[in-house]
């Protein structure tokens, strides 16, 4: 199985290693602080969506300042950010927490993402330039040097880089930038349970096979191994259960 190679059960040991805000540099004040509002926003995106830093666990503006070196304010915004995508709750009595997982999201983005990509790929009657090809076949092999490095997170960047490589090259990038504020519960329940070699396996073999239809032209055969590639996620209900059921809103994990 793959593991997370950040796991930490401190706040700060989770956050500190992320990010060297200090190295930013600009003459511009305004221009800098938008810069460490959108890095700080990423970076924290990814420690909860990966679940370095777990469902329920609380978060404080200070300590999160404090480990990256930062101000107040850029972790304020992204707080909000955070919010609005539902990753956090912010409670007067309870104080700020990353959110629990809600099983219903996981299977409301799995239906919309296995739908979208494919639609994108199936309604396309042009193949994209052979350099986007080729990019793509350079992201399938990060993707298996991250699984030689057993390095779930790199695979995850790299995995999200695929698919977002893919969309742009149909001109339909808003629509994966549109899928990124649904797929946070879907992916930190991957990382909770972990991928299987087999399962790594198999994400490997789709990529490539998505990708060699559509050199071909063959975007009908692309968009069905989308569909079914989107829709594998293979969750083990009982395990989630017994093994991490205080991560989840409610004890009842539905298929």
């Amino acid at each position: 199985m793959l593991k997370n190679n950040i796991d930490s059960s401190h706040l700060n040991a989770s956050i500190q290693p992320m990010l060297k805000l200090s190295s930013l540099a600009s003459s511009d004040t305004t221009q800098r602080r938008n810069t460490i509002s959108a890095k700080t926003l990423v970076e924290l995106r990814e420690a909860i969506v990966t679940t370095r830093i777990k469902p329920g666990e609380g978060l404080s503006e200070t300590d999160v300042a404090q480990a990256l070196g930062i101000s107040r304010t850029p972790v304020r915004e992204a707080f909000a950010r955070l919010f609005e995508e539902g990753l956090i709750e912010i409670s007067p009595q309870k104080g700020t927490r990353v959110s629990l997982i809600d099983m219903a999201r996981v299977n409301e983005a799995t239906f919309i993402r296995s739908t979208l990509e494919s639609a994108v790929i199936a309604r396309s009657r042009t193949i994209p330039p052979i350099t986007v090809l080729d990019e793509l076949d350079m992201l399938i092999r990060r993707q298996e040097r991250a699984r030689d490095d057993n390095d779930m997170v790199a695979l995850h960047r790299a995995d999200m880089e695929f698919h977002s490589t893919l969309m742009s090259a149909f001109g339909m990038a808003r629509a994966w930038t549109a899928c990124q504020h649904i797929v946070a519960d879907m992916i930190r329940v991957q990382f909770l349970v972990g991928l299987r070699p087999d399962h790594v396996e198999a994400i490997l073999k789709e990529h490539r096979g998505i990708v060699a239809s559509i050199r071909s032209g063959d975007f009908s055969t692309a968009a069905d191994l989308m569909t079914a590639h989107v829709g594998s996620i293979d969750l083990d209900q009982n395990d989630l259960r017994e093994e991490n059921g205080h991560y989840f809103q409610s004890p009842e994990i539905r298929p």
